[in-house]
């Protein structure tokens, strides 16, 4: 009994601190925002916790399909770049290579 009167008596004082001074109408606060409902309390932490999970579940689908589909634009581009490194490299290895011929030729001894 004595529990029920604490909470009407915070019920009242709610109630007075939030009513308009001289008026009838306006917002009055309800009894639940002075209650706490654990009822409430769960249903938010499970909203919260289900959240999570599909976040985390979204998160990792999108992170693999995106993965994916870098792949499958990325290996076709760095497979022709690596082609054209060695193509360059191999015109410089065959032009450092002639260059040393003939500085050998012209720089050996006559006989």
């Amino acid at each position: 009994m004595d529990n029920e009167k604490d909470v009407l008596d915070k019920a009242d004082a709610l109630l007075r601190r939030h009513a308009p001074v001289g008026s009838e109408t306006g917002t009055v606060p309800v009894l639940t925002d002075l209650v706490d409902d654990p009822a409430n309390r769960l249903t938010s932490e499970l909203a919260r916790d289900v959240f999570h999970r599909v976040m985390a579940e979204v998160e990792g689908r999108l992170a693999a399909d995106l993965e994916k589909r870098l792949a499958q634009h990325l290996v076709p581009q760095v497979h022709a770049a690596v082609a054209s490194a060695i193509g360059d490299l191999r015109q410089e290895l065959a032009n450092a290579i002639g260059d040393a011929v003939a500085d050998a030729l012209r720089n050996r001894p006559p006989k």
